[in-house]
Parts: C-alpha cells; structure tokens; sequence
C-alpha cells in the first residue's frame, strides 16, 4: 500500500470495499474514478481555477474575457477565453482549457507509452473542434493531464507567458508561480473530485 493511499484511508475511515458512486458506477479501492466520473464535483471549480490563472495576461498587457460570445454560429460551442489585443501577427489569443484523465480506462495504453500523450491527443481534439476559429484567431487549446503533465503545445505557450510576466514584474519567481498555481488547482480539483465520489 502506497503512502498517500493509507494517508488517504486513515484519515477518511475507508475500507477498500467497493463503493457506489453517484453516477451508478463502482469506484474501485483507488478512488480514480472520480477523476473522469461526469458527475465529480471537482471539475467544474478546477476549471474555474485555471481560467482565472490564464487571465493573468491583463498583466502583460493582453486583456481577456472569459467565455465570449459569438466567435462561431454554433451556440453549442464556446471557448473559455478570448484577448482583446493581438497575440501573435494580428490576432487575438483563444483558449480552451481541459484537464484530462491520466487512469481512465481508455487512456491507459497511450498514457503508459509516452508522458503527456493524453494532454495531447485532447489538443488535437480541441483545434479540430475549432478549425472555423484559425483563420482569424490565434487558437491555443491548453491541455493538462490530471498528473500535472501538459499537452505538447500547452508548454511552450505557459513558458512565454511566464517569461513576459518576469520582465514586466523584474522578479525572476515569476515563472514559476503560474505553473505552481495550475498545478495546485489540478491538485485541489483531483482531490475533491475523488473524495465527492466515495459516500463518506
């Protein structure tokens, strides 16, 4: 038994008996179902956490609003973020952000081949979503494994967007405070998503 599992069963009473989750499905003595189950409770404030994060760039000089409107027809479709100032070549920024079961049943093979892997395939997915977006948009799908692991394009974006806040701040911890904060996010969002699916 890991450290963090019996840290985890002590503290809360559990036994490692299979127990119901909301949802109907069986959460095994590892809790990890909670982390793709769609009724977590954790989902909804992580994501929250990390739009208010990628904000930040008003302090670069690029403010955003959160969940526009009217960028495609579909109304079934709205990206989280949008910059009111060009990005990159004349064009404003657009993010959708998603954080992405490492342990889900139908990541394992891809997430044990190569580190990231899961983060992202759900890049792909995200700027296949928005294909009508890139021609008048600088589309960036940002894509974190509930491991903490960033998708292939997610990196380098999160790097130059640290690197500008170091040179308008001076303070050379600057870079690593956005990852730390997203990182606590994922963190604080897996916790509450396993625990809201063990009935205590």
């Amino acid at each position: 038994m890991l450290y963090w599992q019996l840290a985890y069963t002590s503290k809360f009473r559990l036994d490692y008996k299979k127990k119901e989750c909301r949802c109907g499905k069986f959460v095994d003595r590892l809790g990890l179902h909670g982390l793709s189950c769609i009724k977590n409770a954790g989902r909804f404030p992580r994501h929250s956490a990390i739009n208010s994060i990628l904000k930040q760039l008003t302090r670069i000089g690029l403010p955003s609003v959160l969940e526009p409107v009217g960028l495609t027809r579909d109304i079934r479709r709205w990206s989280d973020g949008l910059t009111l100032n060009p990005w990159y070549r004349g064009r404003s920024l657009v993010w959708d952000a998603t954080v992405v079961d490492t342990f889900a049943e139908n990541h394992y093979i891809v997430s044990t081949a190569i580190p990231g892997s899961v983060a992202t395939d759900s890049e792909t997915d995200k700027c296949r979503k928005y294909n009508d977006l890139l021609d008048n948009y600088y589309f960036q799908p940002v894509a974190i494994e509930t491991t903490g692991v960033y998708g292939k394009s997610t990196a380098p974006v999160l790097s130059c967007l640290a690197k500008k806040l170091v040179d308008i701040s001076s303070d050379s911890r600057e870079d690593q405070w956005p990852h730390q904060r997203l990182s606590l996010a994922v963190v604080r969002g897996n916790t509450a998503s396993i625990l809201a699916c063990v009935q205590v």
